[in-house]
């Protein structure tokens, strides 16, 4: 709870409620930008590295139709020349054998010394294309077939090749590494089915595109036919992702082992589909991008909380400053006076009125409460100055019955106590030790015990943390002097009084108390009500005296309280401040 109680006054300063709500308020706000910018920044990223995905694909897609094209032109020019196309058909249509002596004997019959042949031609227009590798014409009714190489190294590589096997007339083997462009062959005229050339080319310009293209570390891009078959793969892809690739055109993201875009295309002359699979992680600036954005926010926040930290912290500084002052004008310090700026604010504005408001008030207590003062000192002496005479009457009333009693036996001692009581009452101090005031109410009670010598029993009690108490004089006297006159019982003996001074808290409380005949209750409530009237009413003597005496001296919350029971015992209880010197 200790640990909580800084916490809890800060909450309380105005200036600080409102800087952490504005702190508050910047975090939550750049919070949500940076969830806002990130997210904007990364589908920006992203969908600029799906087009060039894209464009990628579309490349090779083009590359792929370019050879589609190239083998195309290539038939096409077959049928555009009859001799060719004659020639291409009889050796589809005949043994190689057959298709030889055909050939000896059209250029035997031929006026040009070079045979042009489609055997010729192929090898001419087909090689001209780094890429083939291989050319397969054939007639699948017959089993008529002519095979050539045009890259001998890379159809070994690609174990196309079988020992010992003829290039033209054996079957070769599944091609691998390369991807084949096939074509229908029909007679020109009958537009009969003559059989298909297939070209195999190889993938090095594919290769080259994706080699010199700046490419996300760990994306691939794989070449597939309708069968699913991988015929091309660049890179490297989970093999789960590669299984579940569907034939179709496609884009979307998938979770597997991490985040991946998958964007797929099918070529329309080939039917061969293009994928490119690139993981989100490896998307190039993504997290260059949030990093950046999130410093960024970092530093703007900071910048956003503190310059008005400083700004809050002055305006804080000044307004304890006024409280300070504040405080100081309520513990009496009035000519206090708060330090102005040149700023133009409304704490300069709040200094400036609170400076006037005090000059207004030291004004106000010179011509008023000053002069307040003077009256109430007069006052004060005045209903002093009453006690004497009503004493002095009372006490000399006393020694005029005793001496016409005892023929002045005892008078002489009477007078000197008498003196004693006069000198005591001519000290002007406004504050005396208790031990004078309890000494004084002694020499009283030995006067009157002249009188009833066996009658009456006293004691007085001071507690020894009060023995340097200092209080008003003649405060005892009155309230002793009317038990002896009005409370005292002559037909009795356990006559009894008891004057007791004990400390509680801040305050000493006097306790007069004796069991003398008491005060009926209708004459202690119009005694209480005496009491309550306004201090200035100087109209009664006695207990009203003390007790206004001590209100003007130290305000509401001490005086004089009285409780009773008629025939039994009166208590009365003086409350004062617990003062060790005189102020």
């Amino acid at each position: 709870m200790k640990a909580l109680q800084p916490i809890r006054r800060i909450s309380k300063r105005m200036f600080y409620r409102v800087f952490l709500t504005y702190s508050l308020i910047i975090f939550l706000t750049m919070t949500v930008l940076f969830v806002f910018l990130t997210d904007y920044y990364s589908d920006f990223i992203v969908q600029r590295e799906i087009d060039r995905q894209e464009t990628i694909i579309n490349e090779i897609k083009s590359e792929l139709q370019g050879k589609h094209q190239f083998v195309r032109q290539g038939i096409q020019q077959l049928y555009q020349e009859q001799p060719l196309i004659e020639d291409l058909a009889f050796a589809l249509q005949h043994d190689y054998q057959d298709y030889i002596g055909y050939r000896l004997d059209k250029f035997s019959n031929s006026d040009s010394f070079v045979p042009y042949n489609f055997d010729i031609f192929v090898k001419n227009y087909f090689s001209r294309d780094p890429e083939s590798i291989a050319l397969r014409i054939r007639n699948e009714s017959l089993g008529t077939e002519y095979m050539y190489l045009f890259d001998h190294s890379r159809w070994k590589q690609g174990n196309h090749y079988k020992e010992g096997a003829s290039p033209i007339t054996d079957e070769p083997s599944e091609p691998k590494d390369m991807f084949v462009v096939e074509e229908q062959i029909n007679d020109p005229v009958s537009m009969d089915r003559l059989g298909k050339a297939m070209v195999y080319f190889g993938y090095d310009s594919i290769d080259g595109l994706l080699t010199l293209t700046d490419m996300p570390a760990k994306s691939a891009f794989i070449i597939t036919n309708e069968e699913g078959d991988i015929l091309y793969s660049y890179g490297k892809a989970p093999t789960s992702l590669i299984d579940g690739l569907s034939y179709s055109a496609v884009q979307k993201k998938v979770d597997d082992h991490g985040r991946y875009y998958i964007q797929s295309s099918i070529e329309p002359v080939s039917g061969h589909m293009v994928t490119a699979i690139v993981p989100e992680k490896e998307i190039a600036q993504l997290f260059t991008y949030k990093t950046t954005i999130f410093f960024l926010l970092i530093l703007l926040t900071t910048i956003a909380i503190i310059l008005p930290y400083f700004a809050l912290r002055g305006y804080s500084k000044r307004l304890d400053e006024i409280m300070n002052k504040m405080k100081e004008v309520q513990e009496g310090n009035i000519d206090a006076r708060i330090e102005t700026t040149h700023v133009d604010d409304d704490l300069t504005d709040i200094s400036h009125t609170i400076n006037k408001t005090l000059d207004d008030l030291n004004d106000y207590i010179d011509k008023v409460y000053r002069s307040k003062l003077k009256q109430t000192e007069a006052e004060l002496a005045n209903l002093q100055a009453q006690i004497n005479p009503h004493f002095l009457y009372n006490t000399l009333e006393a020694i005029r019955m005793k001496s016409l009693s005892e023929g002045g036996r005892t008078s002489a001692k009477m007078i000197v106590q008498l003196a004693n009581l006069f000198r005591y009452s001519l000290k002007s101090a406004d504050l005396v030790p208790v031990e004078d005031e309890i000494n004084h109410a002694h020499q009283y009670i030995e006067l009157f015990k002249v009188r009833f010598p066996d009658q009456l029993t006293t004691e007085l009690y001071v507690e020894e943390e009060l023995k340097s108490l200092y209080l008003p004089p003649f405060i005892l006297q009155p309230f002793i002097e009317n038990f002896l006159i009005h409370g005292f019982r002559r037909d009795r003996q356990d006559n009894h009084l008891s004057v007791s001074i004990h400390k509680m808290g801040d305050t000493a409380k006097i306790i007069i108390e004796d069991n003398g005949t008491g005060i009926e209750q209708d004459r202690l409530h119009n005694i209480m009500e005496r009491l309550k009237e306004e201090v200035g009413s100087t109209s009664s003597i006695g207990v009203g005296n003390v007790h206004r005496r001590i209100r003007l001296k130290y305000g509401e919350g001490y005086g004089v309280e009285i409780k009773s029971i008629a025939g039994v015992k009166t208590t009365v209880q003086i409350t004062l401040p617990f003062m060790k010197e005189v102020q």
